[in-house]
């Protein structure tokens, strides 16, 4: 294997599909600045390698045998923080995205897409952004639009307080925008935009940039037509 830049991205793929797996690692392989580290066919062989090579990201199938990638996202997660979690499957279930969510990962990708699209997922997901396939975003925010109207019904306890400006930010992370963007949007610095992002996801006990859409859509700073 031919040496690769100390700034690559280190990558897991897990998935209990072998010739998928094998076709995923070529295509990876190909491209200058992604390394894949190791490879996994199910869960807990991924957090283990997870633990040993503290990858910047892990390509999580959801359904494999024993620990699915939803348990297996949530002890990366738990053990190695630092890790993003780019699900990608068949599965265009509902509920499987939303575990998957609240499991931690920052993308959820059905397998319908081109496999040539999977490195630039790869890349937006490591730069800090969330991705879902458009099909899977359509029933989350259908889903969450339901929610919010219950909960206009429900005695709630108080929000975190959050400033003006973590307000400002919060909601444009709602709408995908990413910390450069948000940087350019409020005239501040794009590390002033990382410490309010972390400062708002400490406050409201989030562990994503997915769940802080959630919280927004929630707390209705989103609008869903």
């Amino acid at each position: 294997m031919s040496e690769t830049p100390a700034d690559s991205i280190k990558v897991i793929v897990a998935d209990d599909h072998a010739l998928f797996r094998r076709g995923l690692f070529m295509v990876l392989e190909s491209e200058d600045d992604i390394d894949v580290v190791a490879e996994a066919s199910d869960g807990d062989e991924v957090i283990a390698l997870a633990e040993e090579h503290i990858p910047d990201l892990v390509l999580m199938d959801v359904r494999m045998p024993g620990i699915t990638g939803i348990e297996a996202t949530k002890s990366i997660k738990d053990k190695v923080p630092s890790t993003k979690i780019l699900m990608l499957t068949i599965s265009d279930e509902e509920e499987d995205l939303y575990d998957a969510i609240k499991a931690g990962a920052s993308g959820y990708l059905l397998k319908e897409i081109s496999i040539d699209e999977v490195a630039d997922a790869i890349r937006s997901v490591h730069a800090g952004q969330s991705l879902i396939s458009p099909s899977m975003a359509s029933k989350l925010l259908n889903e969450f639009a339901a929610m919010a109207k219950k909960d206009e019904e429900k005695q709630q306890m108080p929000a975190p307080r959050l400033t003006d400006r973590e307000m400002e930010v919060l909601t444009l992370v709602a709408k995908g925008m990413n910390n450069r963007d948000i940087a350019k949007e409020l005239f501040i610095s794009e590390n002033t935009v990382k410490n309010h992002v972390r400062n708002i996801l400490e406050k409201l006990h989030l562990h994503s940039r997915m769940e802080a859409v959630v919280y927004a859509v929630r707390e209705k700073l989103l609008e869903i037509k």
